[in-house]
């Protein structure tokens, strides 16, 4: 892995043609897919701003066969060409799914292949399922996806903490993911700083949007909540993250859910992954025009933090119990006071859930006025109704930074959600 945007020799862009010579070439890949390389089917699925992405289907007429994921990193984001980058980004993705899956299982897609050349990873295909993103905008409901996005969060996190692990064996974990810097970086600059300083990545509607921005870059508390967020992303390595836990980042179907897209993985603050989650389910719900929709962000928000809550605390407990050898808590100091553990784990899901809140508020901010939009809000026509909420969603995230005491807790900021996004409906 590197951080100089220089591709190696042996690395080239594959087209189609050249997917289908790396996949029969392949035993393995080959065999999955079955038939001939001729009869694949390949499809560009590419969604994000970074990788080329494609699906390739090998089911025959006769119903043999099956299909795979193809992703590529490229020299460059994906969707501006003069924004050079390293390739490193899907060595990171593999290696976070090689440190998860043992965890979360069936959470991700199972890896098939990483080739460190050409910087093309390859998973199962869920061409059966869709972006959570999309399906939510278009009215879809799946009652257990935020449920699973929480499990997904806690059992991927507690096993790379010092609560779970000795402290030697983290550090060993988390090094190979501290060297993520070009990803790192995006996310310190876009999610963490550019919002709240004039930069030309910024827009938004303008002008009708020109005062909540101009707040948002002067309220004194929000420049203390933001400098306070900074220095807890950059200096609590508290678990590996997902990075860029999003409901871009989530696919589904009537019975499954997996988290996708980890190349952004990095040591961090547990809060950060709940928070983009929960920020953008928040996007949504001021994004929604019916209250039925509404209703359904504000129970999703609910659910993802009560499954988080519970999964870690359980996972948590059972190690203690079994004598755990993490040198944070150490099992040694609860394994005979219940009550002693019970309140040592109120005490950090009080602090979790307070890191939660705060990057909920600035994933909101971001995705409004910084260089990375959602498109939840496009399905909203009328273009003074958009800037209505769009106005209240960052209106609630300021209050947020500017007084953490407004919202204090996740049911808390459930119950203020639910005014702010009533009142623009």
């Amino acid at each position: 892995m590197t951080d100089t945007p220089e591709s190696p020799a042996g690395y080239r862009t594959l087209d189609e043609a050249g997917i289908r010579a790396f996949l029969a070439s392949r035993p393995a890949l080959a065999a999955r897919l079955g038939g001939t390389p001729g009869t694949w089917r390949i499809r560009e699925v590419s969604d994000g701003n970074l990788n080329n992405v494609f699906l390739v289907d090998g089911a025959q007429v006769d119903g043999t066969g099956g299909g795979v994921c193809f992703k590529q990193s490229l020299p460059h984001v994906r969707v501006d060409p003069n924004w050079k980058m390293p390739l490193d980004r899907t060595g990171f993705e593999a290696a976070y799914l090689h440190a998860v899956r043992p965890h979360v299982g069936d959470l991700t897609p199972d890896i098939l292949h990483f080739d460190p050349d050409l910087y093309v990873l390859v998973v199962e295909s869920l061409d059966r399922h869709v972006v959570l993103r999309h399906g939510l905008m278009r009215g879809g409901d799946w009652p257990d996806a935020a449920r699973a996005v929480g499990t997904f969060v806690a059992r991927a996190t507690f096993p790379t903490t010092t609560l779970a692990l000795p402290f030697e064996d983290v550090s060993r974990l988390l090094e190979p993911f501290s060297r993520n810097h070009t990803l790192t970086r995006i996310t310190v600059d876009l999610v963490l700083t550019d919002p709240y300083r004039v930069h030309p990545r910024n827009h938004w509607l303008s002008p009708a949007l020109d005062g909540i921005a101009a707040r948002i870059r002067t309220d004194p508390g929000v420049r203390r909540s933001i400098g306070r967020m900074q220095a807890r992303f950059l200096t609590c390595r508290q678990a590996l993250l997902h990075g860029d836990l999003h409901t871009g980042s989530v696919m589904v179907s009537d019975t499954d859910t997996r988290i996708i897209d980890g190349e952004f993985a990095t040591p961090g603050p547990i809060g950060f992954d709940c928070g983009l989650f929960v920020g953008n389910l928040l996007l949504h719900l001021f994004a929604m025009g019916n209250a039925a929709g509404r209703d359904r962000a504000l129970r999703d928000i609910g659910r993802f933090w009560t499954a988080f809550r519970d999964e870690f605390v359980d996972l948590w407990r059972v190690a203690t119990l079994r004598g755990g050898t993490g040198d944070s808590y150490a099992a040694s100091l609860f394994r005979d006071d219940a009550t002693g553990l019970l309140q040592a784990q109120d005490d950090m899901m009080r602090e979790v859930e307070a890191d939660t809140i705060a990057f909920a508020a600035m994933e909101v901010i971001r995705r409004i006025v910084g260089y990375a939009h959602v498109p939840d809000f496009d399905t909203i026509p009328d273009i003074v109704a958009r800037v209505g909420r769009q106005g209240a969603a960052l209106s609630l995230a300021c209050d947020l930074l500017a007084d953490p005491k407004s919202a204090p807790s996740i049911a808390a900021l459930i119950d203020l959600a639910r005014a702010r996004a009533c009142d623009r409906a």
